[in-house]
């Protein structure tokens, strides 16, 4: 999988893509590569972990998606955020709950 180019969170068409190639992905390793990619569309430039209490963003196994997006999920995270970032934050929640679904769909297959 290439790494996309995109400069700025999805939104729109752009995070339909992000979403199609979720439901294509055919092995854990594509959806892990696919969470990842979008990760780092989001950080550090939008969403300091440090800032927002969390340790850590990183996906480095696809157990790590489920654990990432709790993280982003917990209570604690949303408190001192701006709107924007709040808004962020669950968008990315989002996909990565959707990233955890796909996974989860492998396994059973």
């Amino acid at each position: 999988m290439v790494p996309r180019t995109i400069h700025a969170p999805p939104t729109g068409a752009a995070m339909d893509c992000w979403e199609q190639e979720l439901e294509k992905a055919r092995t854990e390793a594509e959806v892990l590569q696919s969470a990842t990619d979008y990760l780092q569309l989001w950080a550090p430039r939008e969403l300091d972990p440090m800032n927002l209490g969390l340790v850590e963003l990183r996906i480095e196994s696809p157990d790590d998606i489920e654990r990432v997006r709790r993280s982003l999920k917990a209570g604690h995270t949303l408190q001192d955020t701006t709107s924007r970032q709040a808004a962020h934050l669950r968008q990315l929640a989002s996909y990565l709950g959707e990233a955890a679904q796909r996974v989860t769909q492998l396994r059973a297959a």
